[in-house]
């Protein structure tokens, strides 16, 4: 009895299931047939549909890019654009021998800030001799305080760019466009190369804290650029189209890097920053402040407004002067022996910059 009521559950299950299988193959036969009947009216006004969707986005790329040309994506580089320039009077240095000595005493008697002799010709002369300089040393002794002082001294006082450790690239220095806003994120270091592209006065731009992100990976750019011996070659890309409103300094999109321009970065070597490679120290000048200099009473010294032509003038003349000097040849006599000693002992070597 049991046996027979499941039989009769089970036969009952297969009949139902055969019974929807039938139905749902008759559904899809009428719904094929229907489409097929259909599909010249479907393809028709899918066509038609398709044809007015691009005409809309047609219309709509044109009334963008009209809104783009008669819209401002520079607010801040426009203003310096605008801004009204008075003419500069520049101060008469007679040799980096007086620039230095009068920096020093500056320094003293205006800031209360002491340093070496040394250590002050040696912070000119590195700047005379790359567009990038490294400060190091131990936290106190002054290296962001030389830079700045410089900047005061010079009469050309800008804000450091202080590095954030997430900092990867060059986005994070010079800024980016937004395509939400339509507007381009200027940063403070943007706003002070453009506006050095206005006078011939000494840029100094700080690199706080310049390692404690990798300064190979968002300086990567400035990097190569700054080698290039023509200065005509030293073009940031900062769009890669062009605006009608955009400032007129930009050059289908690119800016020059002004041959007054300098960058300074102060590095602390500590668990929070990261090792300063090769290439970087390569292309850069040294700068090593180990100890605080005693105090002295410095003599009273005003600002000095040198123009950036007539400071490179006065480093060249010094080179020369120097060439002719006995010490010249004996100064590259010991560097090309050091060399080859480091190059036979240890398989290591200067960079072509050091070699004679």
């Amino acid at each position: 009895m049991v046996l027979t009521s499941t039989v009769s559950q089970i036969v009952l299950l297969v009949v139902a299931t055969i019974v929807f299988l039938i139905l749902a193959v008759i559904s899809c036969l009428i719904l094929y047939k229907y489409l097929k009947e259909n599909n010249t009216f479907i393809i028709k006004g899918s066509n038609k549909k398709n044809k007015e969707i691009l005409d809309l986005s047609e219309e709509i790329g044109s009334g963008e890019e009209a809104a783009n040309n008669d819209s401002e994506r520079f607010s801040k580089l426009l203003i310096l654009d605008s801004k009204k320039r008075a003419q500069i009077e520049y101060d008469n240095v007679v040799s980096l021998k007086t620039f230095s000595e009068d920096f020093r005493n500056f320094c003293a008697s205006n800031l209360k800030l002491y340093y070496t002799i040394d250590d002050i010709r040696s912070f000119i002369a590195n700047l005379a001799t790359s567009k990038i300089m490294i400060l190091q040393g131990m936290s106190g002794t002054g290296k962001t305080s030389i830079a700045l002082a410089f900047e005061k001294y010079i009469n050309n006082v800008l804000d450091p760019i202080a590095i954030q450790p997430m900092w990867k690239e060059r986005s994070d220095l010079i800024g980016y466009f937004n395509e939400f806003t339509k507007k381009f994120n200027e940063t403070p270091l943007l706003e002070e190369l453009y506006d050095a592209t206005f006078n011939d006065k000494i840029y100094i731009i700080v690199l706080d804290e310049v390692n404690i992100a990798r300064v190979e990976y968002y300086f990567a750019e400035f990097l190569s650029l700054l080698e290039y011996p023509n200065i005509e070659q030293r073009t940031l890309e900062i769009t890669n189209d062009v605006w009608d409103r955009d400032p007129k300094k930009l050059q289908k999109g690119r800016l020059q890097i002004g041959e007054n321009v300098y960058f300074l970065g102060t590095a602390n070597n500590d668990e929070s920053t990261f090792a300063i490679s090769d290439k970087v120290y390569d292309r850069a000048m040294v700068l090593n402040l180990e100890k605080k200099a005693e105090s002295f009473e410095g003599n009273i010294v005003n600002q000095c407004q040198i123009s950036n032509t007539q400071f490179l003038k006065l480093a060249n003349e010094a080179e020369e002067s120097f060439k002719k000097s006995s010490d010249y040849d004996e100064l590259q006599n010991w560097i090309n022996k050091i060399n080859e000693l480091i190059v036979e002992s240890f398989g290591i070597s200067f960079g072509n910059r050091m070699s004679g």
